[in-house]
């Protein structure tokens, strides 16, 4: 069923990662760490509640992408 295709749990991983469909692992691998860093809850706590949810959904995407695109 695609009854959640207008949700964001159908983001295209390499999308989210900001990376192209030929990366290799090492590419993906850098970029998620490089994500993980800019939106880490801790680091934008300061930021505000706003900014904080929003860095922790997108923390979660970038979770959610690099583990689809290492599990293949």
């Amino acid at each position: 069923g695609d009854e959640n295709s207008n949700s964001d749990s159908l983001k295209d991983p390499y999308a989210v990662l900001g990376i192209s469909r030929k990366a290799s692992s090492g590419e993906i691998k850098n970029a998620y760490r490089q994500l993980v860093n800019q939106y880490h809850p801790d680091k934008v706590s300061y930021l505000g509640v706003e900014f904080r949810e929003l860095a922790e959904k997108r923390f979660r995407e970038i979770n959610k992408a690099y583990q689809e695109l290492t599990s293949k």
